[in-house]
Parts: structure tokens; C-alpha cells; sequence
């Protein structure tokens, strides 16, 4: 069974905290048991989501840092008491993920609260003094500066951000995503195994990892996918190459839609421009070669800030290219510096 993206970064800091002798960290806390004090719990959660990259709890080893029994019953009870509190005692709720692990010939129960970007996380019901933080391998409450400094730091999730697909597994992802033409771009080689693969995607903001899976973001799927129309958040941001006859829409010649991740299409966007716009003949070195009208350059800078400087929640409308005889015109969704603005080529 594969091992959950951040078991492995737990059993590092269990290791450091129980090494060359048995200390808490800022990023861990020990449990033998699910104690009866439920608040004590609620204060730890709080206060790993309001850490940096977040905390663990670990159930099994007591406050010697010597591993005590764990069973079945134990790690039921010990898991739906901390989801129950992490829903229904904090704010925003948290989405907690455990594992069990043999760690030195012991079972370990470890419950994962990662760091949430909406700041702070307190007590739900209560004022946002009402928040934990870690410090020096304790949990205390926050000070009023501390707590004006996570407002600071707190963030709304950007577009980006937010998951275009369900959990997947990183064959899926592979099979979703035009990885190979990605690596192209940015002159690195195919990653060489599923391991490497997903620490790159994760890396570079195209996969989000939690638990076992992967969910594709919408920079993910908007840059690198196969197919957009799979992808319910993107499926209608295709770019649309529209051909008229004349230098008005009364007579369309043909119309293509993009199908592909503007990344992944950008190359044969920019080379099916080539083929249908208007060419001249120019004499370079005694030879005859043909031309397009517009600039290269021009094209390309003009297409990609379409691309890029779109307004993205706009669900149901993506970029638009209409060729007339007389001119190339570039829209996108969303107000430019003025209200209704498009770049015209001519």
C-alpha cells in the first residue's frame, strides 16, 4: 500500500524529537492516550494549523517518549474524536489525515493537521484572540501581535490553487496531463519515476498531494491538459480561432477550438496563425520565401498576455482570436485597463 505524501515527513520529526534524547518539537506532540480534557485537543489542533507547513499529533508514545499499546478500538476512538473536534469546535474547520505506522517495532497513530491558509484558526463560537500557537515545543495562546501577525499571513486560496479534478493517483495524473511537452518547455528531462514525478508537480503547483492522491489544480489543468473539456472549472477556456470573410462578422469562413492546456497547445496555436493568415513574398540572399504579414514576436506577446492577463473566474468564456482581412483582434474575459478594451493587430 502506498504511503500518504506526508507520513514520511512525520517519522523525520519523530525521529528528531526522540533523538539523542526525548523532547517535543514545534511540529509534533506526543499522546498516549485521548485524554478527557477535550479543550487541551482543540488547543493543539489550533495551533499546528496556525504553524508553518502545520504539525502532527502522535498517539502511542507517552510523555517519556516510551511507546505504550495501541489496538484497533483505540485508533477508531482516537480519530473520529479529533475529526468531530476539528469540524465542530474550530474556525474554519479543519480536515485532518491519519496514518498508522510501525515505527521501531511499535505501532503509532499519526494525525496530520496541515497549516491553513486562512488565518488565524481560533476557537469557533469565540473572538480570534481565541487562538493557539507553537512555541519552543509548546502550545500556548497567542498574544494579541502574534494574533494580528497571522491575520498578516493568512490568504484566500488564489484560482490557481483550487482543484480541477478529484483525488487521483499519478498514473492518473499522467494520463490527464501532457507531462512530456511541459519538460520540453522547460528544458528539463521526463521525470524518472512516479516518486520524483509527483515531488516535481507538487513542486511547481500543478498537483496538490493529499493522503494517498492528487488532485490536479486549475493551473495544472489550464496549462498542461490533454483534454480542457474534462476539467468542469476550465472546460470552457479554450482558445477560439474564428476566421471572416471581409473586415466584419457577417460572413465566417471556419472556426477552431482549442482542446489543450495553453501551455501544452501555445507552439501549434502560434503555427496554425501561420498557416491562414495573409503572406507576402520577400527576397532574402537571392532566395524566394514566404512571409506572414505580422511580426512573430508580435503575435506571440500579444496572444500569451491574453492568455495570462485573463479574468479567470470567468467560468464560461476563455480567450477569442478574430481574423479579418484587414486585422487581428485578441480578446479575453474579464475588463483590461478599460472596460470592454481588446488589443488590435493590424
Amino acid at each position: 500500500m502506498a504511503m500518504r505524501n506526508w507520513v514520511q515527513e512525520a517519522l523525520l520529526w519523530l525521529g528528531e524529537s526522540l533523538t539523542p534524547v526525548a523532547h517535543e518539537i514545534n511540529e509534533l506532540v506526543w499522546k498516549a492516550d485521548i485524554t478527557g480534557n477535550r479543550d487541551r485537543l482543540v488547543e493543539h489542533l489550533i495551533a499546528f494549523a496556525n504553524y508553518p507547513n502545520g504539525g502532527c499529533l502522535v498517539f502511542g508514545i507517552d510523555n517519556n517518549g516510551q511507546s505504550v499499546e495501541l489496538d484497533n478500538s483505540h485508533v477508531a476512538l482516537v480519530s473520529n474524536t479529533l475529526a468531530n473536534l476539528g469540524r465542530d469546535a474550530i474556525e474554519p474547520p479543519l480536515a485532518l489525515d491519519h496514518a498508522v505506522i510501525e515505527f521501531r517495532g511499535f505501532p503509532v497513530l499519526l494525525v496530520r493537521v496541515e497549516e491553513h491558509g486562512v488565518k488565524p484558526v481560533h476557537r469557533r463560537g469565540k473572538t480570534i484572540e481565541e487562538c493557539w500557537i507553537r512555541s519552543n515545543a509548546t502550545t500556548r495562546k497567542a498574544s494579541r501581535q502574534e494574533v494580528a501577525s497571522l491575520m498578516l499571513n493568512s490568504a484566500q486560496p488564489r484560482w490557481e490553487e483550487l482543484h480541477a479534478s478529484g483525488m487521483m493517483t499519478i498514473e492518473d495524473v499522467q494520463n490527464a496531463l501532457d507531462i512530456e511537452t511541459l519538460c520540453k518547455l522547460l528544458e528539463r528531462p521526463v521525470p524518472g519515476d512516479a516518486a520524483e514525478l509527483s515531488r516535481w508537480l507538487v513542486a511547481e503547483g500543478i498537483v496538490s498531494a493529499q493522503g494517498r492522491g492528487y488532485y490536479i489544480t486549475n493551473f495544472g489543468a489550464i496549462a498542461a491538459a490533454k483534454s480542457i473539456a474534462t476539467f468542469d472549472s476550465v472546460g470552457r477556456k479554450g482558445v477560439r480561432v474564428i476566421r471572416y470573410r471581409g473586415t466584419n462578422k457577417t460572413a465566417a469562413i471556419d472556426e477552431v477550438a482549442g482542446q489543450r492546456g495553453y501551455a501544452a497547445a501555445f507552439e501549434g496555436l502560434i503555427g496554425y496563425l501561420h498557416q491562414v493568415l495573409p503572406r507576402s513574398e520577400v527576397i532574402e540572399q537571392s532566395l524566394r520565401t514566404q512571409v506572414t504579414l505580422y511580426p512573430d514576436i508580435a503575435l506571440r506577446e500579444v496572444i500569451a498576455n491574453a492568455l495570462i492577463h485573463q479574468d479567470f473566474s470567468v467560468s464560461g468564456a476563455g480567450p477569442m482570436i478574430d481574423i479579418y482581412d484587414d486585422r487581428i483582434e485578441v480578446t479575453n474575459p474579464g475588463g483590461l485597463l478599460l472596460p470592454g478594451m481588446y488589443v488590435r493587430v493590424r
